[in-house]
């Protein structure tokens, strides 16, 4: 019986050391594995800039791939209550166009 219950130890201190080994690994080559394209790495700086630009909420966003250049537009409800369309290059994370949605009864 002893000898068994040695094995159970055994087996669960090996499992255990897998266990530790694998989530070791997991945050050593996490940078890597989980890194967003380069198309994609500059949405979290476009949003700040367009949210500067024009404070307010987000109501969508929407990306584009032009002839591979990569853009995101942001449609923004601001604070005022007008609402923008936002154009951001993903390339340079900065804005490269704005225009603002007209309401009902508004003239251009």
């Amino acid at each position: 019986m002893s000898n068994h219950t040695f094995s159970i130890k055994s087996a669960l201190a090996y499992s255990g050391s897998l266990l530790i080994l694998a989530l070791v690994s997991q945050h050593v080559f996490a940078d890597n594995l989980y890194q967003l394209p380069l198309s994609k790495q500059k949405i979290e700086p476009c949003q700040r800039e367009a949210l500067l630009l024009h404070s307010g909420m987000v109501d969508q966003q929407r990306g584009f791939n032009q002839a591979k250049h990569f853009q995101v537009r942001y449609e923004i409800h601001a604070k005022d209550g007008v609402e923008w369309f936002v154009l951001c290059d993903l390339a340079t994370g900065k804005i490269i166009g704005e225009q603002k949605l007209l309401g009902d009864g508004e003239q251009p």
